[in-house]
Order: structure tokens, then C-alpha cells, then sequence
């Protein structure tokens, strides 16, 4: 993928087109992330004369959510003025839903909800749209952050957490599938079912009318995976020992659940509504069971097709023949976008822009403070395209792990100490 994307020159930055081969096309990084802030964010330090009290705001007040694209050929994801005025000559039918593809809200109670996983393939589809039309001969390698938001799988994607262990029931219609061609052959004598296609769902005309368009469960499942199921019932010694879910996998399942529900009150900046108990679950120092036969539900779980379920988002993506790729999990300072959020903080706290600038002008305000035009610009999209560079030397993209410490080091003194505007006011450090 590399050799399909621009490269830059030491000296200039100017973007150096890759050579294509008969069929391929240009491959263009958009990095993707979502901030927040509140109208009362301000610096936890000021300076005071001696004998003066701070005058502390009540809390933060309303929350402003930002999701927003970047990409290296033209900094924010957007049409230009002039790309625009294009646009509204168009017949209505003909032109896009939006020019701009960030999308604010104001999260909390009484106002919008909080972000999730509908709300950005809503965005997701408009923003698709604006990427063809600035580039329609383009693939673009879209980049996420693994939140819960951006992982999340299909309504009837694969997912033994929404299955029960009996037909029917509340669990969820799933896809069909086609049992994997890895699982243990079958005994002697019996029908080989790797490479079959299964359905998951049992059909309308089935003998029992009470199972008629129901889910199968997961003992049904497995029990049509020939094979698997022998191997489960032999590891445990009986098919009367068989379990849905064994007590270490609960616990396990109690610990992630946890944990989703800490990552997401965080990220809406609710740390103190945080229950106790749910703390204390995520803390939990609980390791991946190592036996691989302990239950049905683990032995779905590491079924390659249910291992290898993909997010909703990339389904979507790879549908339109564009590359979705996600960020190493906890590792979310290494997306470059990271850095304009943290630019656009700093001059909000700097420039003290007010309570109404940030409600009612926030479309515009907010992205002026992170300017991305001329030289500054160049400089970032060469910083984006040297941490892709770097990250992507390895065969599976993140296979370099072990150095990322030391490069969002680099990336940091690179930012301030060489290009950091205010220090040396536009001019490169010799």
C-alpha cells in the first residue's frame, strides 16, 4: 500500500505522486478522531496577585462534541469556497448532502445524544461522498482509533455475546455464514461440514412452527458443525458436561463490559457518575482463559468466522473499495489529528474565545484556530505521512509496535522545538 501513496520531498514538501501500475489507483490516508470540550474548559493555572482568589466557574457546563476527517492532500476534509458555489449551481437532486465533513453536536441531558455508532456512519456516508467527489479516481485509507463507537459490529453481524444457548428467544437475527474450512476433520463415517455454508436463522417452513424464522442458539450451531461439537463434548469429558458459559468466561465478560462503560463515560466527561462496583469490575486482573474447550461460548468466540467478524464501518468501507485500517489499541496520540485537537484547546484557553463563539459560531471559530493552509500546512501533512511511513514498514501495518514510545517522543519535539509557530514565528529552527 505504501507505493501507492504520495511521497514527500526533505527539502520542499512538495507531494511526489507515486508511479502506478496498469490498474492501480492512488491510495489517500484520512485520519479520523473525535474530541470534546465544554464552554468552561479553562487553564487549572493562572496567575494571581497576593491576596486574590481565582474566580472558579461551576462546572464545565455543556459538553461540544467535534468528529472531523483530515487528509493529506488539502488538511480538513471539505469542499473550497470555490468548490462550493460549484455545488449550489447543481439541480438539488445532484448535489451533496453537506460540503463539510464535521459534524458537531451538544451532548448531555436535554440535548443531543451521545455519540455512537449510528451517528457516525451517518457521517460516514456524507463523508465517503465528499472524498469521491474531491477524488474520484482515488482509494481512500481511512484510519480510526479503536473506541467502542468505531468497532462496532453490525445488527446481524456474528457476535456469540448475542446469542442464548437454546433456540429462540431474545438474541439476535444473525447473518448466515460458511462454517471454516479450519476446524478438526470429522470422525470416520461422518459428514464433513468445513466450507458449508450455515444459517443462522432457522428457516419459515420449519416442521416446528415455534422454530419458524427463529435464531438457532448456540448448541445448534455447534451441533451442525459436526466436527467442533465431537471435539467439545470429548475435551470435556461428556456431552452432559457441556455449559454455555463457564465461570472464568463470565467473569472475563463482566471485566470488558466494564471497561466499555468506563472508556465511554470518560469520553463524554462523566468520570464522577461512575458507579463503584463497575471501577472495581474493569480493575479486575483477569487473564484469557487458556483453555480453548471450556464452553460453547468460547468455542464460537474462536471460531474463525466469528474471530474474524469485521466493524460495521469497514463493511461499509470496503463496499465503496476503499481500505479501513484501525490505530493500536490505548496508542490514540499517534493519529495526527490528535494534534489539532490539543492546537485547537490551547487557543481556545490562549485567546479566550467565549461562551458564545464556541456555542453558536463553533463551525467556524473553532476551525479557524487550527489554520491549515500554505506552509503550516505542508508541514502537517508531511508530519501525517511520516508517522503512516514509520508505522507502516512492517507487513501487518503495526508490527512495529515495540517503537511507538519513542515515536510520538519524536513527534512531540518535532512539533514544538522545529515547527512550532509561535517559537520561531513560521521560520524552521537550523
Amino acid at each position: 500500500m505504501d507505493r501507492l501513496m504520495y511521497t514527500y520531498d526533505d527539502e520542499t514538501m512538495e507531494p511526489i505522486p507515486p508511479i502506478l501500475g496498469p490498474g492501480q489507483k492512488l491510495h489517500i490516508l484520512l485520519p479520523q478522531d473525535e474530541t470534546i470540550t465544554h464552554v468552561n474548559e479553562t487553564p487549572r493555572r493562572v496567575w494571581l496577585l497576593n491576596g486574590q482568589q481565582p474566580l472558579c466557574k461551576k462546572g464545565n457546563r455543556r459538553a461540544i462534541m467535534i468528529s472531523d476527517w483530515i487528509i493529506e492532500t488539502c488538511g480538513w476534509l471539505r469542499l473550497s469556497p470555490e468548490q462550493v458555489v460549484d455545488q449550489a449551481k447543481l439541480p438539488q437532486a445532484s448535489r451533496l448532502r453537506v460540503t463539510n465533513a464535521h459534524r458537531i453536536i451538544y451532548p448531555g441531558k436535554n440535548h443531543d445524544k451521545w455519540w455512537d455508532l449510528p451517528q457516525l456512519k451517518d457521517q460516514l456516508a456524507d463523508t465517503v461522498d465528499i472524498f469521491k467527489y474531491l477524488h474520484p479516481d482515488a482509494v481512500g485509507v481511512w484510519v480510526f482509533d479503536c473506541s467502542s463507537s468505531h468497532e462496532g459490529l453490525a445488527a446481524d453481524a456474528l457476535n456469540v455475546n448475542n446469542m442464548n444457548v437454546n433456540p429462540g428467544g431474545k438474541q439476535t437475527l444473525m447473518q448466515n455464514t460458511v462454517i471454516p474450512p479450519t476446524n478438526p476433520p470429522p470422525k470416520d463415517g461422518e459428514i464433513d461440514t468445513r466450507g458449508l455454508v450455515q444459517e443462522m436463522v432457522f428457516p419459515q417452513d420449519h416442521p416446528d412452527p415455534k422454530l419458524a424464522g427463529k435464531a438457532k442458539g448456540m448448541v445448534a450451531v455447534l451441533k451442525e458443525r459436526r466436527s467442533v461439537y465431537d471435539r467439545l463434548v470429548q475435551e470435556v469429558g461428556g456431552e452432559k458436561k457441556v455449559v454455555g458459559k463457564c465461570v472464568q468466561c463470565h467473569k472475563l465478560a463482566v471485566k470488558k463490559d466494564a471497561e466499555r462503560r468506563v472508556a465511554m463515560a470518560e469520553m463524554a466527561g462523566q468520570d464522577d457518575s461512575i458507579d463503584d462496583r463497575v471501577i472495581e469490575d474493569a480493575a479486575q486482573v483477569l487473564d484469557e482463559p487458556t483453555d480453548q474447550w471450556c464452553c460453547m461460548h468460547r468455542v464460537l468466540t474462536l471460531q474463525d468466522d466469528f474471530a474474524n467478524e469485521k466493524p460495521d464501518i469497514q463493511h461499509y468501507l470496503e463496499s465503496h473499495e476503499h481500505v479501513c485500517l484501525f490505530y493500536p489499541k490505548f496508542d490514540c496520540e499517534i493519529n495526527p489529528i490528535e494534534m489539532l485537537w490539543g492546537y485547537m484547546k490551547y487557543s481556545t484557553y490562549t485567546f479566550s474565545v467565549t461562551v458564545p463563539i464556541l456555542i453558536a459560531s463553533i463551525p467556524i471559530k473553532v476551525f479557524e484556530l487550527c489554520p491549515m493552509g500554505n506552509l503550516q500546512q505542508q508541514r502537517f501533512l508531511y508530519l501525517s505521512v511520516w508517522i503512516w511511513r514509520t508505522l507502516s514498514q512492517s507487513s501487518d501495518f503495526f508490527g512495529r509496535l515495540g517503537s511507538i514510545w519513542m515515536l510520538t517522543s519524536e513527534i512531540h519535539i518535532f512539533l514544538i522545538v522545529k515547527y512550532h509557530p509561535n517559537i520561531h514565528s513560521g521560520q524552521e529552527r537550523t
